[in-house]
């Protein structure tokens, strides 16, 4: 089934808004929602799928404006599709393993960062409606995040949303340095503010921190940084840190010289941050 998680469109028929995808860390099937199919981003990640299906460019001919009528219509559509079994006779998805036909979660992700959307707080609230009508108890909305937007009052008032639909949050953190996060996410925005933001936000909410790890020019971080990150991991509020998901890439990178890592060199890591956190660790491999 590996190949289902390395062929991850967002796209779908003729959708606009909702594609399906394999997660990894999901653990199976996944609803992506897009709020931005111009690519909006404050990041420019050396591992973004995004940047490398579209090069440097953003998408500028698209617009980002919802048409929530589209969009509603597209999500009862696909879990519609998936309730009653007919979306597995679709060729991407009729291998998927009849345990695995299950819908684990609705996430906020897409072509760039849901919470820079005006339109994310309406969405989220069409989502959880939707969710309510149509799907198991156990379905999750997720909001996957660079977390440089955690800070806002209405982006936390949606969270709050979200967490009584059985929401969470996973927020990114790949980084134990500055200089490390510039390297990787090739931002203006401090690697302080990020920090902050999940200092806050862990002080009320449960949150799941996710971090890719790469090879760097054949290098890959070195045990400093990664001991660095783990007592990032430790200034935070521990109590509310669901668990970590350590992974690599596992489809085209911009660059040519970032690579995944391989099992071992992710698995070392992983050991590190247990031994310096005791806290759960989750790793998912390339492949």
């Amino acid at each position: 089934m590996s190949f289902l998680f390395q062929y991850h469109p967002r796209n779908f028929r003729d959708f606009h808004y909702v594609y399906p995808v394999v997660s990894r860390r999901a653990g199976g099937l996944s609803l992506g929602v897009n709020l931005s199919q111009s690519g909006q981003c404050n990041f420019a990640c050396v591992y973004c799928q995004v940047i490398a299906e579209e090069g440097q460019k953003r998408l500028d001919k698209k617009s980002d404006f919802i048409d929530f009528d589209c969009f509603e219509s597209e999500l009862r559509q696909l879990i519609n599709m998936i309730n009653d079994g007919s979306f597995f006779q679709d060729e991407w998805f009729s291998h998927l393993p009849v345990e695995k036909r299950v819908l684990r979660d609705i996430a906020f992700s897409g072509d760039g960062e849901p919470t820079l959307s005006p339109f994310f707080p309406d969405a989220v609230r069409s989502v959880a409606a939707i969710r309510k009508q149509l799907c198991n108890d156990t379905t999750k909305i997720v909001l996957i995040t660079n977390g440089t937007m955690l800070h806002s009052t209405s982006v936390q008032e949606t969270i709050k949303i979200m967490l009584e639909n059985n929401g969470e949050i996973w927020a990114k953190l790949d980084a134990g340095t500055p200089e490390y996060f510039r390297k990787i996410a090739r931002s203006n925005i401090r690697y302080e503010k990020i920090l902050s933001n999940l200092t806050e936000l862990t002080k009320n909410f449960p949150i799941v921190i996710q971090s890719c790890f790469l090879s760097i020019h054949g290098q890959p971080p070195d045990d400093a940084e990664i001991i660095q990150y783990s007592r990032r991991l430790v200034s935070l509020q521990t109590d509310n840190i669901i668990r970590i998901q350590i992974y690599t890439a596992a489809r085209n990178t911009p660059e040519k010289w970032v690579l995944p890592l391989d099992n071992n060199q992710l698995d070392r890591i992983a050991q590190i941050v247990r031994k310096q956190t005791n806290l759960q660790v989750d790793t998912f491999y390339s492949s």
